[in-house]
């Protein structure tokens, strides 16, 4: 595998996750990334272990990073306070943050959750600090056979453009420029 190059964004996200001890899998186009060598990635998708102190962690990191439930730019057309609620009814679901976006799963379709993925799944340094358990790969395409959405949307199917997925282009438009400022 050659040196990969990511996202900031992207490193301070599973950064702060890692930071507040979420036991989780990384999965979807990060994890894909990385055993392929690239690819457009545009958010972080995770599998968290389901049990309670696991659920408060993830809850502290998020509310770390700034989340609101969304995706894209969109905020979720559901009024929710997710703070008050537990993530594992609203699962899956999407976040905005400061940093990535977050798609959260606790058992995605053609699995058992997180002790499924976890029997598998590498350790892979990123960056100094940021070393999350990546699916493996016979998992990542157990995954996309499964019966899961390929990304979890917080909100009502109808909200979806019709294709069922975000153009590459308003998924650009929506991340803040990376160059404002300098």
């Amino acid at each position: 595998m050659s040196e990969l190059e990511l996202d900031p964004l992207l490193l301070t996200t599973l950064g702060a996750l890692q930071q507040h001890d979420v036991q989780f899998v990384l999965v979807g186009d990060v994890a894909e990334a990385i055993y392929n060598d690239g690819g457009f990635v545009s958010g972080v998708a995770i599998v968290p272990a389901s049990y309670g102190r696991n659920v408060e962690r993830l809850i502290a990191a998020l509310q770390a990073l700034d989340a609101e439930l969304g995706i894209a730019g969109t905020p979720a057309s559901e009024l929710v306070d997710w703070r008050r609620t537990d993530l594992r009814d609203l699962s899956p679901c999407s976040f905005m943050t400061s940093g990535a976006d977050v798609d959260i799963s606790f058992e995605p379709g053609g699995t058992r959750g997180y002790p499924d993925l976890f029997d598998d799944a590498s350790q892979i340094q990123l960056a100094p600090g940021v070393t999350p358990l990546v699916a493996s790969p016979e998992d990542l395409e157990r995954l996309s056979r499964g019966t899961a959405p390929a990304v979890p949307y917080a909100r009502p199917p109808a909200a979806l453009p019709p294709e069922g997925h975000w153009p590459e282009e308003q998924i650009r438009a929506s991340r803040p420029s990376r160059t404002a400022g300098y």
